[in-house]
C-alpha cells in the first residue's frame, strides 16, 4: 500500500457531459471541446470562452446554493488576475465560487474589485476584504491600510501578521516522485509556471519548484535541465514542453510534473504533434483538478485542491476577524489529493 493520499478515479464515474455543459452553455459540443482543449484556432468572443469555462466549473464543483435575506455585511474580493488571465487558470475561479456560496448563504453582499481599482472602490462601508492570489509585503501593507479586517488566499502571509488560506502543495510533490519511482520512472522533469506578485514588482519562486528540488534531490531524480520554468498558460506549456523535445531529444524524462492543468493542456498538444505516445512514453501528472483535466485526451492525472474548502475557509477567517480584530494571525492550510486518470503510468 502506498504511503501517500490518492485514487484511482474510473471512468465509470458519472461525471457532468460535453453536451451538458454545450446545453447549459448554448453552444455546440464541438465549440466546448475545443474550448476545454484551449484550442488556439477556435474563433470565439471571449465572452464565449469564458461563459463555457465558467459553466464546465459550475456544473462539476460549484452548485449555487439559495441566497438568505441580505445583511449589512459588504465584503470585497480583490481579483489578482485580470479576466483573460484567469480563463487560462481556473484555480482561482474556483475558489471565487465557492467564496460566492458562502457568503451568499450568510446573506452577506459580495463586490469584486481589482488591484487598479481597489483603492478608489473600497471603503469604510466594507466589512473586510478577502485578497486572491500573489502580494508583496508593500501591497499587503497598502491593503491593509484601508483599517478593514483582510485574508489572503493562495499564500502564505502569516509572516507579516495577516490571515491567510492556502492549499499543500509541497507533499503531492513527493507522491508524484514517489508514483513515479514505484511505476519504474526514474527520469522525471518539471513545467511549471512563473509568478510575481500582483503587479509584478517581485517574482515569487514557486512552491512546486522549490519542493521538487527538495525531493528529487533526496531521491537522486533531480535533473536542472529537467526543468522549464515559464508562465500558468495552455500556450507556456506547450512552447515548455517543444522546448524540452528540442533540447532533451531521446533524452525526454519519460515523466513529468505539470505546474497545473492548463499547462498540462498545451504539453498534451505538444506530445501529440511529436507522436510522443501518453503515458506510453512520457507520463504527465499535473495540478490543481479543474473541469478541463476530466476532457483531455487522455485525461489527466492531477492533484486535487480543495478549492470549495479554501474559499469557505477564507469567509471563515474573515467573519472571525470581523469579530475579533486583535486575535492571533491564523492559516488555514488545506490538504490536497493525487488523482490518478489516463495521463500517468
Amino acid at each position: 500500500m502506498k504511503a501517500f493520499a490518492y485514487y484511482t478515479e474510473s471512468r465509470k464515474k458519472k461525471t457532468t457531459t460535453i453536451k451538458d455543459i454545450a446545453n447549459k452553455a448554448g453552444v455546440s459540443i464541438s465549440t466546448v471541446s475545443r474550448i476545454l482543449n484551449f484550442d488556439t484556432t477556435l474563433s470565439v468572443t471571449d465572452a464565449t470562452r469564458a461563459r463555457v469555462l465558467h459553466v464546465a466549473e459550475e456544473m462539476e464543483y460549484k452548485p449555487r446554493r439559495k441566497k438568505t435575506p441580505k445583511t449589512t455585511t459588504k465584503i470585497a474580493v480583490i481579483q489578482w488576475h485580470s479576466e483573460k488571465q484567469e480563463l487560462n487558470d481556473l484555480y482561482y475561479l474556483q475558489i471565487q465560487y465557492a467564496i460566492e456560496n458562502t457568503v451568499q448563504s450568510s446573506g452577506a453582499a459580495l463586490q469584486y474589485v481589482t488591484t487598479e481599482n481597489f483603492n478608489e472602490a473600497v471603503n469604510s462601508t466594507f466589512s473586510g476584504i478577502i485578497a486572491l492570489g500573489k502580494y508583496g509585503h508593500q501591497e499587503m501593507l497598502d491593503i491593509a491600510a484601508k483599517k478593514l479586517p483582510v485574508v489572503f488566499v493562495g499564500q502564505n502571509s502569516l509572516a507579516d501578521g495577516f490571515d491567510s488560506v492556502t492549499s499543500d502543495y509541497v507533499s503531492p510533490v513527493k507522491w508524484i516522485i514517489d508514483h513515479y519511482l514505484a511505476a519504474g520512472i526514474q527520469d522525471i522533469g518539471l513545467i511549471v509556471g512563473q509568478e510575481a506578485t500582483s503587479i509584478g514588482h517581485q517574482e515569487i519562486k514557486d512552491t512546486r519548484l522549490q519542493a521538487f528540488e527538495t525531493f528529487g534531490q533526496a531521491a537522486g531524480v533531480y535533473t536542472p535541465e529537467h526543468v522549464f520554468v515559464g508562465a500558468f498558460t495552455p500556450e507556456s506549456g506547450y512552447a515548455l514542453m517543444n522546448e524540452a523535445i528540442d533540447q532533451l531529444g531521446d533524452k525526454l524524462p519519460h515523466g513529468f510534473i505539470v505546474g497545473n492543468d492548463a499547462m498540462a493542456v498545451g504539453v498534451i498538444r505538444a506530445l501529440n504533434e511529436h507522436d510522443l505516445p501518453i503515458p506510453e512514453r512520457v507520463s504527465l501528472i499535473s495540478f490543481n483538478d479543474v473541469a478541463v483535466a476530466k476532457y483531455t485526451s487522455p485525461r489527466l492525472s492531477t492533484v486535487h485542491a480543495y478549492t470549495d474548502l479554501m474559499g469557505a475557509g477564507a469567509v471563515q477567517l474573515l467573519q472571525e476577524r470581523i469579530s475579533d480584530p486583535k486575535r492571533v494571525a491564523r492559516q488555514f492550510n488545506y490538504a490536497t489529493k493525487l488523482i490518478l486518470r489516463e495521463s500517468s503510468k
